[in-house]
């Protein structure tokens, strides 16, 4: 009776040990690049004109707020679309980590140290960073498109997310602005 109870008790802790180690698990493939094209096409939201480039251990700070060690440490490649011009401050970035603990700490990374106002005389309604597998996004830009991201990385990941952590919010409408960077200068 010991040892039945014994290997069911294995049996219920590997099970669990699956489950947990699922959600880490890549569901996405391809490169941030490609993958960022695709998330955009499935968010079908308007981004605007903009210009896209490689993320580097060099621009890591201003793109993502991460010292080009933490980069060079937990990432393997990272691409940007941004809006180059507009009324409200866009930037999207796909980064590809080494590995789903890499992607859990630069997720962390993200939402502490990133500058959402960055820009001069505009600001992002909403700075959003989520993850999946081994991949994280980083979504500014107006609610609405920032939200169509999040839910395009949803579906092209099959639900295998983390919670989206939406660390900064600008309400245009009232001047308000949670979290994020300096204190910028409202006109």
């Amino acid at each position: 009776m010991k040892n039945i109870l014994s290997l069911a008790t294995a049996v219920v802790l590997f099970l669990c040990c699956a489950a947990c180690s699922a959600g880490a698990k890549d569901t996405l493939e391809g490169s941030p690049q490609e993958l960022l094209a695709q998330l955009k096409e499935t968010a079908a939201a308007d981004f605007g004109v903009g210009f896209d480039s490689e993320v580097t251990a060099e621009t890591a700070l201003g793109t993502l707020g991460l010292t080009a060690e933490q980069f060079e440490e937990y990432v393997d490649s990272a691409y940007e679309s941004a809006a180059a011009i507009s009324s409200i401050a866009q930037s999207n970035v796909l980064v590809k980590c080494k590995d789903a603990a890499a992607a859990a700490e630069v997720k962390k990374l993200i939402a502490g140290n990133y500058d959402s106002a960055k820009w001069i005389c505009v600001f992002p309604e909403q700075c959003v960073v989520v993850e999946s597998g081994s991949y994280v996004l980083l979504a500014v830009g107006t609610k609405e498109n920032t939200g169509a991201l999040v839910d395009a990385l949803k579906t092209l990941s099959k639900d295998n997310t983390g919670s989206p952590d939406a660390f900064y919010s600008h309400d245009t409408s009232a001047g308000d602005i949670i979290g994020g960077g300096e204190d910028p200068i409202l006109f």
